[in-house]
C-alpha cells in the first residue's frame, strides 16, 4: 500500500508539472496573444498596486501641495471657461516635491525658470489634467472655487470637502510642504509648525485640530488679511515629530528639521546653562545646525549671535 501511496503521489505531482510546462509553453509560443496577456495581467496588477499607494496618501497628499502652491490656469475663449493647465510653482531648493509628484503620475513636465529659482510641474493634456482632477475630487479645499470651475469644463461632478481633517491625514503634510514653516524660537526654546493661509471664505472653515493626534493648534487672525496656524507648544512637540513620520515630507530642509525634534527634546535644557559649559556649547551646535540646513541666510537670523561658540565650532560651522 505504501508503494502505490508513494505511486500516486510521484504520479501526481508528474502531471502537475506537465500542466504547468504546457501552459509555460503555449504562453512563450504564443507571441502576439498569451504574452501580451501575461504582460496586461502583470501591469494590471502593478496598477492596482499602484492606485492603492495613492489612495492612502498620495491624493490626499496632492491635494495639500495644489491647495497650497497649486493653480489651475482658467482662461475665457469664446465666451467658455477653459482648463488650459494644471501648474504647481516651488521654490527650487523643494524640486523634489515635483520630481515626487512627477514620479507617481507617470506624466506631466517641470520647467526650471532660468532668471528666477523657481521650478514648474505643468499638466496640459486633457486627459492628463482629467486624472489629476479625479485624484484630488473631494479633497480640494482652499481652492474649491477655481476647482469647482475645472470639474465644470471637464464634466466632472464636483464633490465638496470635508474642511475638519481626521487624524493623520496626509493633506496636512501637503500644506506645510508647500506653504508651512519649520521654526525654531529662541524665547520660547521650542521647535515650531507653523502655516499661514489668506484669510478667505475657505481657509476660515479649515480645522486642524485632530490632524495630529494631541495637538491641537492656535489660531491667529494677522492684521495682513491672513490666518495663522501654530503648533507650538513644547509638551506636544512630540506628536508634531510622530505625525511627520508618519507623513513625511517631500521638502528636505523642512523634514529635516522636523527630524530633529526628538534629540533637541533631550538637550533643551541645556540652553539655561552657563554660556562656555559644555552643555550650552552641545546645545549651541544643534541649534547652528539646524539653522543653516540649505538656508544661506542663517548669519543672519537674530538669535544665532546669542549662541557664543568656541573657535573649533565656529571654524567647523564656516567650513
Amino acid at each position: 500500500m505504501n508503494i502505490h501511496k508513494n505511486y500516486n503521489k510521484k504520479f501526481m505531482k508528474n502531471l502537475n508539472s506537465q500542466n504547468n510546462n504546457h501552459t509555460v509553453v503555449q504562453s512563450a509560443g504564443n507571441l502576439t496573444g498569451s504574452s501580451e496577456t501575461i504582460r496586461q495581467l502583470s501591469s494590471f496588477k502593478n496598477d492596482n498596486r499602484s492606485s492603492d499607494i495613492r489612495a492612502s496618501w498620495f491624493n490626499p497628499w496632492l491635494a495639500g501641495i495644489i491647495d497650497g502652491d497649486g493653480n489651475f490656469d482658467l482662461r475665457k475663449l469664446n465666451k467658455k471657461i477653459t482648463l488650459k493647465a494644471i501648474r504647481i510653482k516651488v521654490h527650487v531648493r523643494d524640486v523634489r516635491i515635483l520630481t515626487k509628484i512627477q514620479d507617481m503620475l507617470h506624466f506631466g513636465r517641470v520647467r526650471y525658470d532660468k532668471k528666477n529659482p523657481y521650478c514648474t510641474y505643468i499638466v496640459s493634456r486633457q486627459e492628463h489634467m482629467r486624472t489629476v482632477i479625479n485624484l484630488i475630487n473631494g479633497l480640494i479645499r482652499l481652492k474649491a472655487h477655481s476647482f469647482k470651475k475645472a470639474c465644470t469644463f471637464l464634466n466632472i461632478m464636483f464633490r465638496p470637502a470635508d474642511y475638519t481633517l481626521k487624524a493623520l491625514d496626509p493633506y496636512f503634510a501637503g500644506l506645510i510642504d508647500s506653504d508651512g514653516t519649520i521654526v525654531f524660537n529662541y524665547q520660547g526654546n521650542r521647535i515650531e509648525c507653523v502655516l499661514e493661509l489668506k484669510l478667505n471664505e475657505f481657509s476660515k472653515q479649515l480645522n486642524l485640530d485632530f490632524v495630529v493626534p494631541n495637538y491641537s493648534p492656535s489660531v491667529y487672525h494677522v492684521r495682513n488679511g491672513a490666518i495663522q496656524f501654530k503648533y507650538q507648544r513644547v509638551n506636544q512637540m512630540i506628536f508634531l515629530y510622530e505625525y511627520f513620520i508618519k507623513n513625511r515630507l517631500f521638502c528636505c530642509m523642512k523634514f529635516y528639521r522636523i527630524s530633529k525634534i526628538k534629540y533637541f527634546l533631550t538637550i533643551r535644557h541645556y540652553q539655561k546653562y552657563a554660556k562656555h559649559s559644555l552643555e550650552f556649547r552641545i546645545y549651541a551646535s544643534f541649534l547652528v545646525d539646524f539653522i543653516k540646513y540649505q538656508n544661506p541666510k542663517w548669519p543672519r537670523v537674530p538669535f544665532v549671535k546669542n549662541l557664543i561658540l568656541d573657535k573649533e565650532i565656529v571654524q567647523n560651522d564656516k567650513q
